[in-house]
């Protein structure tokens, strides 16, 4: 079968946990023998919409590149020339199924688009974007949020530019919601990596929960036939390690803050953190790196998971302050034997297990506690070692289940025949767009307009 996936970034430009995964299945879907293309999104713009083709580990990847502003903003989901270009693309190529990840600077209607050409739609959900209009469903104050999708839980919460009208983000809010709601009900199948996350959505959303599929993300061994890591050995000092995508709600600040709380009280105890992974902005690589200043912390920048054997770290630590929805990174955890720390929010505090602390996200101080434990109990390490349950799925196997998923999809659509596409969703984002346009002209001065 032709396999096309769209994804809201990919390798070289990014590489995080979706990028991970996705790379894992793209490349065993090629190994049973399926014709496999990537469609991403990128985070640079261009003067015009328009692909730029990539070749990556042997793989097509088309990354598209949108010709607009803020365009990772709920406001700005949907966009015209991302469907022209996709319905172009599709036309050329016709696969026989394709696999969305995300709509993220892409467009809204992903899953209509696709569905018009007679292709069928299969969604996995890598996070709590099609249920947030924030994307991670975190508050400004950092804190979760578990409210229904709508006017009255996000209207104080949405991102914005500072100058839209109460109509405006009243008429965005609900557009977003629509249309996020008609994308998974209309989808020929909606995969959910944990449970949790599938009932949050399916909450908020005001979906039927078995419009959702709980199937656990695979996972392919980073270090097939190598042994554990081993704990810490009498002359070397306790290392901490995050590794993943370094970004604002992924809790490297708050690790930080721990970090400088437990170097102060542990004066002369040997001591090492290692922040792994690229930053997500500059402005917040400053940020950390200030926070970091005068500690034995070292930022690697991007990486390859080979180095984690190579560093030896002796525990992971992931304090994400958002609802996480998996995390690779506890699988990685897992194969080379580290117990780990988490925060107690989302997937992360569910999948830890037996194998892993948890202390209250977004608090500096039960972190450092949390990390301490690690110095002044002996035996703390090895229990926790010993109890962590074993890594998910093995990828072949996974993709496996994702070919069955992907047959009974396509039979589906056939029997269905194309979709038609939503005209009144259609005009109301048009009216968003023109109402978005005038909101921002009226900003400027009289005497600037036709110069």
């Amino acid at each position: 079968m032709d396999i096309l996936h769209l994804t809201h970034q990919f390798a070289p430009e990014t590489r995080g946990g979706v990028e991970s995964y996705l790379a894992d299945i793209v490349q065993a879907q090629r190994r049973a023998g399926a014709d496999v293309q990537v469609l991403t999104g990128s985070h640079a713009g261009w003067p015009t919409p328009g692909f730029e083709q990539l070749v990556v580990d042997g793989v097509p990847v088309h990354r598209l590149h949108r010709d607009d502003l803020y365009f990772d903003l709920y406001s700005k989901c949907w966009h015209p020339g991302v469907v022209a270009l996709l319905d172009a693309f599709l036309e050329r190529h016709r696969p026989g199924v394709v696999h969305i990840h995300q709509w993220i600077r892409l467009t809204a209607n992903l899953v209509e688009t696709v569905q018009r050409h007679g292709i069928a739609a299969v969604v996995t959900l890598h996070d709590y974007h099609a249920s947030c209009p924030r994307a991670f469903r975190l508050r400004p104050d950092g804190s979760a949020c578990f409210a229904p999708l709508g006017v009255e839980a996000c209207l104080s919460c949405v991102p914005r530019y500072g100058h839209e009208t109460g109509t405006e983000l009243r008429e965005g809010i609900e557009l977003f919601g629509d249309r996020m709601r008609q994308e998974l009900l209309a989808a020929d199948a909606v995969l959910v990596g944990v449970g949790a996350t599938a009932d949050l959505v399916a909450t908020t959303l005001g979906i039927d929960r078995s419009r959702l599929r709980v199937l656990g993300l695979g996972y392919r061994r980073r270090f097939p036939g190598q042994p554990p890591l081993d704990g810490q050995r009498p002359d070397e000092p306790l290392r901490f390690a995050f590794w993943g995508g370094v970004a604002r709600h992924k809790g490297v600040g708050v690790l930080l803050a721990a970090w400088r709380r437990l170097c102060a009280e542990r004066p002369g105890q040997p001591l090492e953190l290692h922040v792994l992974g690229g930053f997500a902005t500059p402005e917040l690589e400053r940020e950390l790196r200030a926070l970091g200043d005068g500690l034995p912390v070292t930022f690697h920048g991007p990486f390859h998971t080979d180095a984690l054997r190579t560093l030896r770290p002796h525990v992971g630590v992931f304090p994400s302050t958002c609802l996480e929805t998996f995390g690779i990174v506890l699988d990685e955890c897992r194969e080379l034997g580290l117990p780990c720390i988490v925060a107690d929010r989302g997937a992360l505090a569910d999948r830890a297990g037996a194998g892993g602390l948890r202390v209250p996200a977004g608090d500096a101080g039960a972190l450092a506690a949390a990390m301490r434990r690690f110095g002044e109990e002996p035996g703390l390490w090895q229990q926790l070692r010993d109890q962590a349950p074993p890594p998910s799925v093995d990828i072949e196997t996974h993709v496996a289940t994702l070919e069955q998923i992907y047959a009974d999809a396509a039979v589906a659509r056939r029997e269905a025949g194309p979709r038609a596409a939503d005209p009144t969703l259609l005009a109301r984002h048009v009216a968003l767009l023109l109402r978005q346009r005038e909101s921002a002209l009226i900003r400027l001065p009289m005497g600037e307009v036709g110069r």
